[in-house]
């Protein structure tokens, strides 16, 4: 990390260099304080992000490919819903596992009010599942009841709505345990799967694959992935009871991972372990998703001491501080886009000249990369992603951070503030 962080460090004094003019030109029309904030959270600080992400990615040594398939038996906990619609080609997409060894479904009902109880018992007449019925009392306390009847050395947590890979499995359990003792889990690749559903989900789609894939990346290769998330994820079941499971909070995935790395232990990531899931099919439901996201992950710092904390690591430390800036971006983002736009209108190309498209540029180049990466390990296990729309990607590449920043902006106040959470 040290020498990508020199090289990123280098580049944003260089942006620095070159911005000055733009803040005294900028400064022309309102002042020093709003014209050096707009500067530094549009300009330099997501340069530096996106140079950094990419020289992680580039710099990430080539694994090695596992020899031994691990055979060792795994429990598969499905925290449900009101499943209905899915659960039947959750449980078949588990049961097509190309897996070494025996895989164990438990399925923890949370107080349902359709007939997704009905339909998984009609299943568990073909399959083995182990279902367990409580009253509707959250994720995060169904997973625990879950937990606790978990007999297997590993066990992988999957949303309701998740579809795997046929591989998944065995890759997930393969980098799990082949890695150090001291990694205490390891996050799958999710990809969207009612990507051809509308335009919000074909923006998601592209999210999904070079967003959330491409930061999972460059973390992963630090062993310091900062969410190992609840909707696909493996972990190792004595140091997760140890760690009394998952806390009851909006962003339990989050918080837990936090813990995790606070204590020392290390998260990685298995690129060629890969499911499907369902997204949000309208911007009303994305916004209110992103919101919980946002709250998320102010509620692991509010829980998490990572100042303080001796045993987590600076790795994990260092990339932990870079999301106090998030916030601050999308500050500067509602700010300076329909600035932008006021100024186009009267010919002005203030806000979008060259330095501008300095950052857009560095973007397409992330994404350029990623998308290869991506490609190579789809290829790697015979993975197929349907064609995408290019029109969504524009509109992901040029407004998509933008539209989603009043959601995640209400939700970091939100948590601020302790409002009352809502699910």
């Amino acid at each position: 990390m040290f020498v990508v962080f020199i090289i990123s460090l280098i580049y944003l004094i260089f942006a620095t260099f070159i911005n000055i003019n733009w803040i005294h030109e900028i400064a022309a029309y309102f002042n020093y304080p709003l014209a050096i904030y707009i500067v530094v959270f549009v300009a330099l600080i997501p340069s530096f992000i996106y140079m950094f992400t990419l020289m992680s990615i580039l710099f990430t040594k080539k694994e090695r490919k596992v020899c031994n398939k691990s055979n060792c038996d795994v429990t598969i906990l499905i925290p449900m819903y009101n499943a209905s619609h899915c659960i039947e080609r959750t449980i078949k997409s588990i049961i097509k596992q190309k897996y070494c060894g025996q895989i164990h479904i438990i399925v923890i009902d949370d107080g349902s009010t359709d007939n997704s109880l009905e339909l998984l018992k009609k299943m568990n007449c073909c399959f083995d599942i182990t279902i367990l019925k409580i009253k509707h009392s959250g994720k995060s306390y169904a997973l625990n009841v879950g937990l606790t009847y978990v007999k297997t050395k590993y066990f992988i947590t999957l949303d309701s709505d998740t579809i795997m890979h046929p591989l998944a499995v065995q890759n997930i359990i393969d980098k799990l345990e082949n890695s150090k003792k001291d990694v205490a889990a390891t996050a799958g690749t999710i990809i969207v799967q009612n990507d051809k559903k509308n335009f919000v989900t074909k923006l998601q789609q592209w999210d999904y694959t070079l967003g959330i894939f491409g930061v999972k990346l460059y973390q992963g290769s630090y062993d310091s992935t900062l969410v190992a998330q609840g909707a696909f994820s493996a972990y190792k079941t004595n140091i997760i009871k140890a760690n009394c499971g998952w806390q009851n909070c909006i962003g339990e995935d989050i918080v837990l991972t936090w813990e995790l790395l606070s204590k020392g232990y290390k998260i990685n990531f298995a690129k060629n372990a890969i499911a499907f899931t369902e997204v949000p099919e309208s911007f009303n439901c994305l916004f209110k998703q992103r919101k919980r996201w946002a709250r998320g992950m102010i509620e692991a710092f509010k829980k998490v001491r990572i100042i303080t904390s001796k045993k987590l690591s600076k790795k994990s430390k260092f990339l932990m501080c870079m999301n106090t800036l998030f916030p601050f971006i999308d500050l500067a983002l509602l700010i300076f886009v329909p600035l932008g736009i006021i100024f186009l209108l009267f010919n002005n190309h203030l806000f979008m000249g060259i330095l501008t498209l300095i950052v857009i540029l560095l973007g397409l180049i992330l994404c350029f990369v990623i998308e290869i990466k991506r490609r190579n390990v789809f290829k790697e296990v015979n993975c197929k992603l349907k064609r995408r729309s290019f029109l969504a990607f524009i509109f992901y590449a040029l407004f998509y951070a933008f539209i989603l920043a009043p959601s995640c902006l209400v939700g970091y106040i939100k948590e601020l503030l302790n409002v009352k959470k809502e699910w």
